[in-house]
């Protein structure tokens, strides 16, 4: 196995955080959240799917009854 030092710092960063968390999953989801919230502007969506795109298109074009 290579040594990949770009993993081995995201497994450390991680591991410190799991340690802040005291390994307790509802802590470490609202870290989650709280990050989520702080660099909103930088986290990308995936974009739509092209049937949900179509979909959307179709009911957008729909006439009201």
């Amino acid at each position: 196995m290579t040594h990949d030092p770009i993993i081995e710092e995201i497994r450390k960063i991680r591991h410190e955080i799991e340690i802040e968390c005291r390994n307790n999953g509802d802590l470490f989801f609202q870290h989650v959240l709280e990050i989520q919230k702080k660099y909103k502007n930088l986290i990308r969506r995936q974009p739509q799917h092209r049937l949900q795109v179509k979909k959307q298109k179709l009911e957008e074009l729909s006439i009201p009854q």
